[in-house]
């Protein structure tokens, strides 16, 4: 077994992991039933090292995986080769259990991925309901199931929920594409001013790009902490093909340029893009991050996976030796750009750069004292206040422009 920790997370994510005959019906170990397809079906696992990955675990999708979890009284094992190594298991919180005042499943509004609660309020994304989805896209998650927006209170009522539990660390609210100029930033600031009045932490944000900047300046000033605007894949005439409702009606050039903006304003190292690897030849991921580092954007990697609702199920899945390379190149470029790592980070469905820092030749110097600040509750508390701080003094800035320009 691979004592590089981030090697054997990519591994895992690319080829899964087989459960013991003792496990096969413990539905206690899955995050289900909010998530759809065999495929879907995944056991987050906090591997050496405390890091975290979300591996398949369908025996339809890890019949040739080489890695099988086990269990004994101590605890759970990854074991391959006649190897084992302690793993621990991210269960489902006891949230999911429980509906909102309303009567909504708590599981319909949050899904829980390690340290944050991922939601999605909105009811369906655009480029799906002009037919114009990113072929990649699990259009069964993206709400097509839902006539209307989850309400502000259930949201709130599931984020002290996961609180309780002691589940979650951070926010994450994503949406699709929203038809308008802003892009569904008036859609989204309800439940970012909601959450930021009940609760102190820091809320992370992902959507497509406004047709103006001055959207991105207001989700700054209305206390979003992180944004993405994920352009997911480089190649401009891949993305094309496989992204037409993005490319037609955004523009692939817009994704840069509000990433662009958006790291002007944002603290470093807040302002992140997916790509996504296997979608596109290694040397294009590694040119779309040399494109996001030079504009201060810090690029996250996540891996393809072929679930079972979405265009491309058919698609292979890249190989842990062509794509390796591509995630040296990550750390080695973020560094050097002097990008903090440690904003976007622990993300089981992900490879962000502070993770691999585990793929770095032994060539490239890491910093000694890399992250630990950030992984106590008052190293979030102390980010907290200075993202209050910079935020008061950044929205002063820009109220004394306007003032000035008698607009």
């Amino acid at each position: 077994m691979s004592p590089n920790p981030g090697l054997l997370k990519l591994d895992l994510a690319i080829r899964g992991v087989s459960l013991d005959q003792s496990l096969r019906n413990r539905r206690d170990l899955f995050h289900e039933p909010s998530v759809r397809g065999p495929i879907a079906r995944c056991l987050e696992l906090v591997l050496p090292g405390e890091v975290l990955v979300s591996a398949p675990a369908d025996e339809a999708f890890t019949a040739d995986s080489p890695y099988r979890l086990t269990q004994d009284a101590k605890g759970f094992y990854l074991e391959t080769d006649g190897e084992r190594s302690e793993v621990g298991i991210v269960a489902p919180p006891s949230y999911y259990r429980k509906k909102t005042r309303a009567g909504t499943p708590m599981w319909r509004v949050g899904s829980s991925y390690g340290p944050y609660i991922a939601i999605n309020p909105a009811s369906r994304c655009a480029f799906s309901a002009r037919g114009s989805h990113c072929r990649f896209c699990d259009v069964s998650n993206q709400g097509v199931d839902r006539t209307e927006p989850i309400s502000v209170e259930d949201v709130v009522e599931t984020v002290r929920a996961a609180f309780a539990d002691g589940a979650i660390e951070f926010v994450y609210l994503h949406i699709g594409y929203i038809e308008g100029d802003d892009s569904g930033v008036q859609f989204i600031e309800p439940y970012v001013r909601a959450i930021k009045r009940h609760f102190d932490t820091l809320v992370a944000v992902q959507l497509q790009p406004p047709r103006e900047d001055r959207w991105i300046d207001h989700l700054y000033a209305i206390g979003v902490d992180a944004v993405s605007y994920s352009i997911q894949i480089h190649d401009e005439h891949l993305l094309a093909e496989m992204c037409a409702g993005r490319v037609e009606q955004v523009g692939r050039q817009r994704y840069y340029d509000a990433l662009a903006h958006a790291a002007s304003i944002f603290p470093n190292g807040t302002v992140w893009s997916d790509l996504i690897i296997g979608l596109e030849p290694a040397e294009s991921t590694q040119s779309g991050i040399d494109t996001l580092v030079a504009m201060g954007v810090l690029p996250v990697l996540s891996v393809f996976r072929p679930l079972s609702d979405i265009d491309l199920r058919d698609h292979p899945m890249p190989s842990i030796e062509d794509v390796a390379p591509v995630f040296t190149h990550l750390f080695k470029r973020v560094l050097e750009a002097g990008i903090n790592m440690n904003w976007v980070r622990d993300l089981s469905f992900a490879v962000t750069p502070f993770e691999a820092r585990f793929f770095a030749d032994s060539d490239t110097p890491i910093p000694s004292g890399l992250g630990p600040l950030y992984r106590s509750k008052l190293g979030n508390m102390a980010v907290r206040n200075l993202s209050k701080l910079r935020r008061r003094l950044r929205v002063r800035q820009v109220s004394d422009s306007y003032g000035s320009s008698n607009l």
